[in-house]
């Protein structure tokens, strides 16, 4: 017996070839407007996907964490304005109650109160009178002297 050997068809020798590593000819020769660039290699994924939800898990953190920073920010200089208008607002209170008691113990106006109340400036200078202490203690008695020190 003779044997006759069956020879694959065309698609069917493709697929074996790829399959099985033994490629002979290049299939993309036989599409038409199809560019071969031999020197290339595969594209391979460079970035996992863990990687890039990690990354993006990191991205929200810190642009949550610098959000908060501003929101912080912003408070503390919002109440450094407050309290600098409060404290403009006293100062300016103290300069006017200043400007009150400086009108108001200026001697012209004391000596127009006094005129009206009728007071007059004295004609002669006052006498200064002292007092010897123990000449009071031996009038008034022994009594007084303990109870003044």
């Amino acid at each position: 017996m003779a044997r006759t050997m069956v020879l694959p068809d065309a698609a069917e020798q493709h697929d074996r070839q790829i399959y099985n590593g033994d490629m002979i000819a290049d299939p993309q020769d036989s599409v038409p407007g199809y560019a071969v660039r031999p020197n290339k290699k595969a594209a391979r994924r460079k970035h996992s996907t863990f990687n890039i939800v990690g990354a993006l898990f990191l991205l929200a953190v810190v642009s949550l964490l610098y959000t908060s920073n501003v929101i912080a920010v912003n408070q503390l200089a919002k109440e450094v304005n407050d309290l600098t208008n409060r404290y403009n607002t006293i100062i300016s209170a103290n300069e006017v109650l200043k400007a009150e008691i400086n009108r108001k113990s200026s001697l012209d106006r004391i000596s127009a109160l006094a005129t009206e109340l009728g007071m007059t400036n004295p004609k002669e200078a006052p006498v200064w009178i002292e007092i010897d202490r123990d000449k009071v203690d031996e009038l008034t008695g022994s009594d007084n002297s303990l109870q003044r020190r």
